[in-house]
């Protein structure tokens, strides 16, 4: 993906959690694969701004609370999970073309981005 003007190498994402549910994304020209919201952090951002950001552009919803959960920093990844939030989902077009709510145990079914996978995986250590 090619960066815009100001933005950095890292990415902030968000792993939505409701009713034992995690939101998972379809990103357009992405195949199959499935991934959780977020994306790339501007200069000027935190990395709580910029996960707020970017899920408010890309699903529109506004988050009202968000725990970091880590890093992989071999990837400039920032991981969250987000508890509340508002606004009804509606998907940025040109960056997700579908979403699904999948319980907790059943997300390892989905063909997931390695960025999903390492997410989840570094949210189930931590619940």
């Amino acid at each position: 993906m090619k960066l815009k003007k100001g933005d950095t190498t890292e990415s902030c994402k968000g792993i939505f959690i409701s009713d034992g549910r995690i939101l998972l994304v379809k990103p357009s020209g992405d195949g199959d694969h499935y991934d959780i919201p977020g994306g790339k952090r501007k200069f000027s951002e935190s990395k709580e701004q910029g996960l707020y950001r970017e899920c408010l552009e890309e699903i529109n919803l506004r988050i009202k609370k968000a725990e970091f959960i880590g890093s992989d920093l071999e990837r400039g990844k920032h991981y969250f999970v987000v508890s509340e939030w508002s606004g009804n989902m509606i998907l940025q077009e040109e960056e997700l073309r579908d979403y699904r709510w999948v319980p907790i145990g059943d997300v390892k079914d989905y063909y997931l981005t390695r960025t999903a996978l390492n997410g989840y995986e570094l949210f189930l250590t931590k619940i």
